[in-house]
């Protein structure tokens, strides 16, 4: 909960990918509230009203995911439409003529985008931005796996983490309303 608030606030692709990491989690632990709380809630070092908070956190989104049928795959509905919000925002930014930046960067990546929607054989259309951040996601696990990644594949990668690194401070700017569109 704590530092997903703070991801909020600072980079929205961050907290997508930290909130589905979340949910993968919570599906690792087979939705065990007493051992996610055990072994992931009872580790933070903070007061005990805030792990009070941290713990129907952790409940909730196991609650939502149940409720939501997402026990084995997908994503919770609010971050869905975060995602989509968030591609919305990318056509924008495309779209005006105040951010010629993020199209150099989009041009870079949109073959690369376009090549990983092909290789993930997904039945129905992914939008640009849930391309991107499945990538990303994808590539974290790998890491953590200690994967090996091909040299192309990690350059296309990295086009990837340049637009969604740039697309994110846009959308904060936005928010706090230091950019238009």
């Amino acid at each position: 909960m704590i530092i997903s608030q703070q991801k909020r606030s600072e980079n929205i692709a961050e907290y997508i990918l930290y909130m589905w990491q979340i949910e993968d989690l919570i599906r690792a632990y087979n939705f065990d509230t007493e051992r996610i709380n055990k072994e992931l809630v009872d580790q933070f070092q903070v007061d005990t009203e805030v792990r009070k908070d941290i713990r129907f956190w952790y409940e909730g989104l196991a609650e939502s995911m149940k409720s939501e049928q997402i026990a084995t795959s997908g994503h919770l509905a609010f971050l869905v439409g975060l995602v989509d919000d968030l591609n919305d925002f990318h056509y924008r930014v495309i779209d005006s003529p105040h951010h010629s930046d993020y199209r150099v960067i989009y041009e870079d990546a949109i073959y690369n985008i376009g090549d990983f929607r092909k290789k993930m054989l997904v039945k129905d259309k992914m939008s640009d931005m849930e391309v991107c951040l499945t990538v990303l996601y994808g590539f974290m696990l790998m890491k953590m796996k200690k994967r090996p990644i091909s040299e192309d594949t990690a350059e296309a990668i990295e086009t990837i983490r340049k637009l969604i690194a740039l697309l994110s401070v846009k959308f904060k700017e936005f928010e706090e309303g230091l950019i238009e569109l």
